[in-house]
């Protein structure tokens, strides 16, 4: 008997939402299956860390087969989701939790495969982040406050959202909090920010898909401090915006970008911004994913 989970790929911040927003999307998942066995073991093709201490999968694995005292877990993980700013490790994180679950019949609650998830992100992120390790559970749009605290929304409207991954280029979710402490924020940014988010609640609120779309582009926290870890960045976004895109920004801590346009423009979008990267990346048009997915 096994269990095979999909978990998708998640945007985080989505724009002026810092650490608060976060957007499940279509198109990239990781795989993971889950088979009772002795003790924790990591099975993969990919190039991650086998050592279940340092795979973010590994982590939940540990944690849940020590507070349920289970026999062990065999994890066989199957990486689809880019490394980059799209949530690759929650997406491996809540794959390996609802897979444990299922796999022994927990039963656990929403709550509880989130505080595993999260805790097993400390592995990849060094800290857990809700808002990639929520939507990726819930899908949709999340707002995250605190684990008491959230709401899983839908996004308004027939949007697309186009993501652009730069090849070659690393940055550490460390790093790029780093550079953000170096620089705080002033009390303008602060309110520009906080009068962002709550138009975008208000307009999914209200259906209004083009003003949460546009707002996208309004981060003047994370962005301008951000920017540097993504070549070409400011190419990408006037290629973005030309292109037909109602809104565009960093995705996580990047170096992956993100544009949100119409759905019948997704595709000039796409190809303007594989352009301006001179085809070095990897490109994709999503939807709003509706969570994992047990097989």
């Amino acid at each position: 008997m096994s269990t095979v989970v999909r978990a998708p790929a998640t945007i985080a911040n989505v724009g002026p939402g810092f650490d608060v927003f976060g957007l499940a999307v279509d198109g990239f998942h990781d795989v993971v299956k889950a088979r009772e066995a002795d003790g924790v073991r990591i099975v993969t093709e990919d190039s991650i860390p086998t050592d279940p201490e340092r795979n973010t999968a590994g982590r939940v694995a540990l944690m849940m087969v020590e507070e349920f005292d289970l026999p062990g877990v065999t994890l066989e993980i199957g990486k689809g989701v880019p490394v980059g700013g799209l949530g690759s490790s929650a997406a491996s994180a809540v794959a390996a939790a609802v897979a444990i679950d299922r796999e022994f019949g927990l039963g656990l609650e929403e709550s509880e495969l989130l505080r595993f998830a999260a805790e097993g992100e400390r592995a990849a992120a060094g800290e857990p982040h809700y808002d990639n390790v929520a939507p990726c559970l819930l899908g949709g749009f999340v707002i995250w406050r605190s684990e008491r605290e959230y709401r899983r929304l839908e996004v308004p409207g027939d949007l697309g959202f186009v993501t652009v991954t730069p090849i070659g280029v690393r940055v550490t979710t460390e790093e790029a909090r780093k550079v953000l402490r170096e620089r705080p924020p002033s009390l303008d940014d602060v309110v520009n920010n906080l009068s962002a988010v709550a138009l975008m609640v208000a307009a999914i609120a209200e259906g209004d898909a083009e003003t949460f779309a546009r707002l996208i582009g309004q981060d003047r926290i994370s962005e301008p401090v951000r920017r540097r870890f993504v070549p070409r960045y400011g190419e990408l976004r006037e290629a973005a915006y030309g292109a037909g895109a109602l809104g565009f920004a960093i995705s996580g801590a990047g170096p992956t970008v993100f544009a949100v346009c119409w759905r019948e423009d997704a595709e000039d979008v796409k190809t303007a911004l594989e352009d301006a990267l001179s085809g070095k990346c990897v490109s994709a048009i999503h939807g709003v994913s509706e969570g994992v997915e047990v097989a």
